[in-house]
């Protein structure tokens, strides 16, 4: 019996090794038994009743024993987590395995039913910087309260799970290609749109990049959809952040890799992913692009600048507020004044501008341009202090195209000024904010050109922020 007590209470793996042995005892005293009964004769040797007795016991010890171990392993192997955890422990949504799982079972569901879904990836922007800026804690916090919205922007059928350290993944069954489009349009604009309250450091803004990938257009099996969807999450990030890709419409991929680098687009491909990409975001930024881009072309012709300079500040007048991707909805549709952190953060669109386009090395040239729009003739711009004949030209250039667009635009604060408003304007800024020669081109152009005269009158949607006004006219605003 003691034996029986010890294998219960104790560790059931450290006497498990006894089983055999107990089970050969009981298994001898079974065999003694039935000889005894049924061939005594056959016994080598006689046993008094004390001695069977005491066999007895021991054949009931053996079994009790065995009994005993059996129970214990039983409860042993209950009490063991499952090698698969379906939630992730801190943002309590499912865990990659269940991620993975439900993937291969919608693949196989949507195959045997003619169906479509949809995969999306959704990767915090710059999530790094916010760890090295307020701690891993905080970050932790942010993770949590995310995945808590994600799963309020999705439907119940819908599937939200941790795909990687600042990664979620997004399984949306019944949803074709259209529909996912939107969902995810709706999940960047209401990111873009929050604000996490941190302990002592204020309001934390933060944007996301998505990429998209349907079932069974871009893949009909979990791991090509995995692959199409991180690729278009990728090339979202490489175009600078805060906008939603899909798949079936990027550039083909290179051979080699199959991932997006430098070299894989044609400068017509990376302008009209671009142009796309704010286009979704701000209608008011897209067609100002086109505008400023118009008259930086036109001030180029009356400099007698070259067809390539022509063509490179039309480019650069197209593409010179696209770091604004990388800047919060939150911050850009603000109505009130920018605190600090705010309007650095706006400054820094020149700088996450550069970045963007450098992707292209056939967009290089116009590098330069995007840098150093917000520059100021005086030396007082950003984002390096630049002056005068440090600024490159056609920096200059899309400077005084940007800002005199932004006169004639309406405002949420006030209404669009008249040409005859604007010009005393631009000309009094002349010589501190803009090149004097780069102005007199610009009215030139302006008054030769019947058709800029009419972009310049026809309607044009509100700015949605002060912001955008603010850093694109400086003293003029």
């Amino acid at each position: 019996m003691a034996v029986c007590a010890l294998t219960v209470n104790g560790n059931p793996g450290r006497h498990r090794g006894w089983a055999p042995v107990w089970l050969a005892v009981g298994c001898l005293v079974c065999v003694w038994g039935l000889l005894r009964v049924f061939a005594p004769h056959r016994l080598p040797w006689g046993l008094d009743k004390g001695d069977e007795l005491l066999l007895i016991l021991c054949a009931l010890i053996a079994a009790a024993s065995i009994l005993a171990l059996k129970a214990a392993g039983s409860r042993q192997v209950r009490a063991e987590p499952p090698t698969g955890i379906v939630q992730d422990p801190l943002t309590r949504t499912a865990s990659h395995r269940a991620f993975q799982d439900r993937l291969a079972h919608e693949c196989e569901r949507a195959y045997r039913f003619g169906e479509s879904f949809t995969l999306l990836i959704v990767d915090i922007d710059q999530f790094r910087a916010t760890n090295d800026r307020f701690g891993y804690r905080v970050g932790d916090q942010v993770l949590a309260e995310l995945a808590d919205h994600l799963r309020e922007w999705v439907r119940s059928i819908d599937l939200c799970a941790r795909f990687g350290g600042d990664q979620f993944a997004l399984i949306l069954p019944h949803t074709f290609q259209r529909g996912g489009v939107e969902i995810a349009e709706r999940i960047r604009k209401n990111v873009a749109g929050w604000s996490f309250r941190t302990p002592r450091n204020g309001d934390l803004r933060l944007t996301v990049s998505l990429g998209m990938a349907s079932y069974p257009r871009d893949g009909d099996s979990a791991a090509q959809l995995v692959d199409a969807a991180t690729y278009a999450v990728l090339f979202a990030k490489t175009l600078g952040g805060n906008q939603a890709q899909t798949y079936s419409k990027l550039p083909p991929r290179t051979e080699a890799e199959g991932q997006p680098r430098a070299g894989v687009y044609t400068p017509n491909t990376i302008v009209r992913s671009l142009a796309a990409a704010v286009d979704v975001r701000d209608r008011y930024t897209h067609s100002h692009s086109r505008v400023v881009s118009a008259l930086a072309a036109a001030i180029g012709r009356e400099l007698h600048l070259s067809t390539t300079e022509v063509g490179r500040v039309t480019i650069g007048g197209l593409l010179h507020d696209v770091g604004k991707i990388g800047v919060p909805d939150a911050i850009l549709t603000k109505q009130g004044a920018l605190t600090e952190e705010e309007w650095h953060s706006i400054k820094q669109h020149p700088v996450l501008g550069k970045r963007v386009i450098e992707q292209a090395p056939e967009l290089r040239d116009v590098v330069p341009l995007v840098l150093h729009h917000q520059e100021r003739y005086d030396g007082t711009g950003y984002p390096f202090r630049l002056k005068a004949e440090e600024i490159p030209l056609g920096a200059r250039i899309i400077a005084a195209a940007d800002a005199y667009h932004a006169i004639r635009s309406d405002r949420p604060y006030r209404s669009g000024r008249t040409h005859a408003e604007a010009v005393p304007e631009m000309l009094r800024c002349a010589g501190t904010q803009f090149d004097p020669k780069v102005i007199n081109a610009l009215l030139r152009a302006l008054e030769a050109d019947d058709n800029l005269r009419s972009m310049m009158i026809s309607p044009l949607p509100a700015a949605p922020s002060s912001a955008l006004a603010s850093d694109s006219t400086g003293a003029l605003n």
